[in-house]
């Protein structure tokens, strides 16, 4: 009888050791997660080490590892980690691979490595394409990325699922604007003002999109407000420059876009369109010498960009000729005496005159020779673009509207082939650079003579 009781016993014994064996390690990794928990990293370690000696590959055991490793910011060793623990297997009855890719997602954003973290919050919107936290970050990090159609996608979407997350507004604003979306970009950039977003981001963008909708007075008052921002200075000028350009406002254009030039970067495509367009208000405000001056600035970086080298040709002819250079020193309504010469050297005599833009003026005229002929109608166009086909087809439905016979186009430029064709069927006597040139000469001359 004491023989089978000690066998019991024994066995009792054996089981009970059994059973504390068994219950140790999940006691063990139950104090780790404690010690993780109350940031005592020092204690985890130890226990994690003491684990690792015993049970390196056990799933759990590298899940832990990989944890500790991340909150002592050991990022790659985390990364190594927990994709040891994907590889292996075997993970799924201790933890959902979800997490281990949520904690890869952050690891890699840690890491600035976002190409493997956009990979990683893919894989996650495939277990749920409503993930909310992966839609978010997802749509972040394209947004960072510059790729703004895939980052408008994501960021709505988490937007949509939950509308309180507010500090998505102004990424999601501006990823809509440069997919042009603009009317949801308007929306969320209104949005994330009324939420604290980042307001000199919000007010460029607003600035941009009012400015596109002709809403000048807004888009004004957005881009005074973010040119205060060093990011927005030369964009937000740029824009408020072309808005004055685009009400003929030159002078207005002139200064805002003068206060950017300390700031233009070499060979870069932004400097070069915001050069040009300052080229473009001095070249209207008659300032030869500046708009010279800047289309050079421009050959110097790129030569070919857009018309430059047209212009600098074009110029260099007007600022080596005394004559067509006084048409550009001065405005055309100072010019209307030498003008009026000119056409009465064709023997025409002008009964009324139009302004019709700074560089263009239209005139009445009856031949002196043959007085009862109907009116010619004349337009002088102060430019040095040469003048197109489009232009003489605009001239020629001036000439009907104003019941003119025929009608004479002078101008300081040139006129291109199919101009000069189309010209030639519509009764309409073209006058270039040359005879603009002959004419002031003629006029110096006689003037010369009678003093």
């Amino acid at each position: 009888m004491n023989y089978i009781i000690f066998i019991f016993t024994f066995v009792a014994i054996v089981l009970l050791i059994m059973v504390l064996k068994t219950l140790r390690l999940p006691m063990t990794l139950r104090k780790v997660e404690e010690y993780l928990a109350g940031g005592d990293l020092p204690k985890a370690s130890e226990l994690i080490r003491r684990l690792s000696l015993k049970r390196k590959d056990y799933p759990p055991v590298r899940y832990l590892r990989a944890r500790l490793l991340m909150l002592q910011g050991q990022y790659i060793l985390s990364i190594s980690e927990y994709n040891t623990i994907l590889s292996q297997g075997g993970f799924d009855k201790f933890f959902p691979e979800l997490d281990i890719h949520y904690k890869l997602a952050e690891l890699y954003g840690l890491t600035k490595n976002y190409s493997k973290e956009i990979d990683e919050y893919k894989a996650i919107l495939i277990f749920n394409s409503d993930d909310i936290v992966a839609n978010q970050r997802l749509g972040y990090a394209f947004y960072q990325q510059g790729n703004f159609k895939n980052a408008r996608d994501n960021l709505l979407k988490a937007v949509l699922l939950r509308p309180e997350l507010t500090e998505l507004y102004q990424p999601l604003g501006v990823s809509c604007f440069h997919a042009s979306d603009y009317q949801k970009a308007e929306l969320y950039l209104l949005k994330s003002l009324e939420y604290g977003g980042s307001r000199t981001e919000a007010e460029y963008y607003l600035g941009l999109i009012y400015s596109m909708k002709k809403d000048n007075e807004n888009a004004i008052s957005m881009l005074e407000k973010a040119k205060e921002d060093r990011r927005f200075l030369l964009g937000s000028l740029h824009a408020l420059g072309q808005i004055r350009f685009d009400m003929e406002d030159y002078s207005g254009a002139i200064e805002y876009l003068e206060r950017g030039l300390n700031n233009l970067k070499r060979n870069d495509e932004e400097s070069l369109a915001y050069r040009y367009l300052l080229a473009e208000c001095f070249e209207l405000e008659n300032k030869i010498v500046e708009a010279v001056h800047h289309w050079s600035k421009i050959e110097e970086e790129n030569p070919n960009y857009r018309s430059t080298k047209l212009k600098l040709d074009s110029y260099r002819q007007i600022l080596d000729n005394a004559n067509i250079m006084a048409f550009f020193q001065a405005s055309m309504e100072e010019m209307q005496p030498y003008i009026t010469d000119i056409i009465a050297g064709l023997n025409f005599n002008i009964v009324s005159n139009d302004r019709i833009s700074v560089n263009e003026y239209q005139y009445r005229a009856y031949n002196i020779k043959r007085i009862n002929d109907p009116p010619v109608l004349v337009y002088f166009n102060r430019t040095t673009r040469e003048i197109s086909e489009g232009q003489i087809i605009d001239f020629y439905k001036r000439i009907n509207n104003e019941k003119c016979k025929s009608g004479i186009y002078i101008t300081t430029s040139k006129f291109s082939l199919r101009a000069k064709s189309s010209a030639s069927s519509k009764m309409i006597d073209l006058y270039d650079f040359e005879f603009v040139n002959r004419s002031m000469e003629k006029i110096k001359s006689r003037k010369k003579n009678n003093k």
